[in-house]
């Protein structure tokens, strides 16, 4: 199954606003209505569209409304991170159905066989496409992962197993971080003609992805933007790219807690987000952090000129550090970007997931630009 250029704008202007009717289509497309019928007549029939209680407006016969089927087709999503797998299914709107399931994997080796079963347990008749979402370096046409803290090598880690459970479905298959770029996109109904610089911060893991025009930036190879891997002369521990002085092992409970040490305070057993929880303008090795961070940031800001920054992640729920972490990135923009570069943030439980994985399957269905394998 895959859609053409005009079906996705149909059901991009059905997702935004819940629901039209042919002939709304027809206006708001500017296409023959004979040629609004036969595509929503495909899209009927496939279980992605569904038809509404009539409405009546005016004289005349009352029109039937498009929206989208969730209850006929759903989509799944697979994830794989670091020591674990997990895999979500979805309705064509992105509610969870049911409950996530998850695998830890003791060893990169069986990363695959595990994976495999996993899929396979959620793939059925009613699945419609599949999104598979890894951290890293990816070459979806050879179906690898060229680099990540997932496989542990430095070797390309081939996946086609993981096509061959999808028995022939549509896989969208992305950095994890374009995965939640595209969730961001869709649930907050973004313009695609703004740029979105989006940042993932957690504990010793950070992640970037930048949107143009609503299409993940691929370069040379898929990936995120590896901001976590833009490197400082400052000791950290050592990072899975082999390198110390990364973003995200800055970014971390250990740095916080050998910094604390080295300024002469006693030992913090507090974990990164619970001392940020605990933040009352007094602890100077999350304030170093946050300066690395915002310096990260703003120069990221400075280098691609997004229209917006989204930040996500765990300490945007705590006033006092944002407030801190949001000054000090404005405070390293150029000036003219100040006043043009809007900063959200976005506290997104679970943001890196199966169900965000699911996301990019449903990114095949509504966005242009989203390559479906």
């Amino acid at each position: 199954m895959v859609l053409d250029s005009r079906q996705r704008e149909m059901l991009r202007l059905i997702w935004r606003e819940n629901r039209l009717s042919r002939w709304e289509l027809h206006e708001r497309m500017g296409v023959n209505p004979n040629a609004i019928g036969s595509e929503a007549a495909q899209l009927l029939e496939l279980g992605i569209l569904r038809e509404a209680a009539p409405e009546s407006v005016g004289q005349g016969r009352p029109r039937v409304p498009l929206e989208i089927d969730t209850a006929t087709r759903d989509v799944v999503g697979l994830a794989l991170s670091p020591g674990q797998v997990d895999v979500a299914r979805l309705t064509l709107r992105g509610q969870l159905l049911g409950t996530p399931a998850s695998k830890p994997v003791a060893n990169p080796s069986e990363l695959l066989a595990t994976a495999k079963r996993l899929l396979k347990t959620v793939v059925d008749d009613q699945t419609l496409a599949v999104g598979i979402s890894s951290p890293g370096f990816l070459d979806p046409e050879e179906h690898a992962i060229l680099f990540s803290s997932v496989t542990g090598a430095p070797q390309p880690f081939d996946v086609n197993a993981l096509f061959d459970a999808a028995d022939g479905r549509p896989i969208l298959f992305e950095n994890d971080m374009h995965a939640l770029a595209v969730r961001w996109l869709l649930t907050h109904q973004a313009e695609q003609s703004q740029d979105v610089l989006l940042v993932y911060v957690g504990d010793g893991r950070l992640g970037a992805a930048l949107l143009i025009d609503g299409r993940p930036n691929r370069g040379c190879m898929i990936g995120a933007n590896e901001l976590g891997h833009t490197r400082f002369f400052v000791e950290t521990e050592k990072c899975f790219c082999g390198q110390v002085g990364c973003l995200e092992r800055i970014c971390s409970t250990p740095f916080v807690r050998s910094r604390s040490a080295q300024n002469g305070f006693a030992a913090n057993a507090a974990g990164l987000f619970e001392r940020i929880a605990r933040y009352d303008g007094q602890d100077s090795a999350l304030e170093e952090m946050a300066q690395f961070l915002a310096c990260g940031l703003s120069n990221a800001i400075n280098f691609t000129r997004p229209n917006r920054l989204v930040l996500v992640s765990e300490l945007t729920r705590y006033p006092r550090f944002n407030d801190l972490l949001l000054r000090s990135i404005r405070a390293g923009v150029l000036f003219a970007l100040v006043d043009r570069v809007r900063i959200d943030v976005w506290d997104q439980p679970g943001a890196v997931s199966a169900e965000t994985a699911g996301w990019l399957a449903l990114a095949g269905l509504y966005q242009d630009g989203w390559k479906t394998l």
